[in-house]
């Protein structure tokens, strides 16, 4: 059950430092959004929403290319911030993503009108949309190196553990078609890939998930 705005919005780390003018502002303006898995929350295309914390749920973030090709720069899960979808209220931000939910989620939303108000009016806010946005490109800059200087079945591998170590558990259910997103490939290489791994008995393949049968083996190829 979601809380009250009214006390969700003293979870944002900058509440302390707002003016009382501010924090009836943000009070009164901010908003709950709810967003069903694979909808896309914000785009070039969509008005800019400001920026949001996730109540519950996930998104992805992402740029497509004018061929189509999809690749994720990060994530975000329950309880993180996201500042790319106010990239209209921050100049630094030169580039726009797409930000698409992963799961059906639920975010507060301070809007993008009062978001550039409190970046005017208000270092503490500036600071922590700056800090942000650093460790979501940090975030990026690894995704891009980890496709750029990996080798696929090592990013594969690292892939499947990360998903082993959120969940503790051996099945991921994920398509070959999500994963492949996720680690910036094709469907086709993921999944000749993943052929190559059942045979050396790392996974099994079954309809819209992976076991994982050898994690040892798994982390020692990632």
């Amino acid at each position: 059950m979601i809380e009250p705005i009214s006390q969700i919005v003293k979870k944002i780390p900058f509440w302390a430092n707002l003016s009382p003018d501010e924090k009836s502002i943000v009070s009164q303006r901010a908003m709950t959004k709810r967003f069903n898995k694979d909808q896309i929350a914000s785009s070039n295309s969509s008005a800019c929403l400001g920026i949001i914390l996730i109540l519950n749920g996930g998104i992805r973030v992402s740029l497509i290319s004018d061929e189509g090709r999809e690749i994720t720069l990060y994530r975000a899960h329950a309880g993180e911030f996201c500042v790319s979808t106010a990239s209209c209220v921050i100049r630094q931000l030169t580039f726009e993503a797409i930000v698409t939910a992963e799961e059906d989620t639920t975010v507060l939303v301070i809007p993008s009108s009062v978001t550039a108000k409190l970046m005017e009016s208000n270092v503490h806010v500036r600071s922590f949309v700056f800090e942000r946005e650093t460790e979501r490109f940090s975030q990026a800059m690894w995704a891009i190196q980890h496709m750029l200087f990996k080798k696929f079945d090592q990013r594969l591998a690292s892939y499947l553990i990360a998903e082993f170590k959120k969940t503790g558990k051996n099945e991921i259910k994920k398509t070959q078609e999500e994963i492949a997103r996720d680690i910036n490939s094709a469907r086709e290489v993921v999944a000749r890939m993943l052929k190559e791994f059942a045979a050396k008995s790392l996974v099994e393949i079954k309809r819209g998930k992976i076991l994982l049968k050898n994690v040892e083996g798994l982390k020692e190829l990632a």
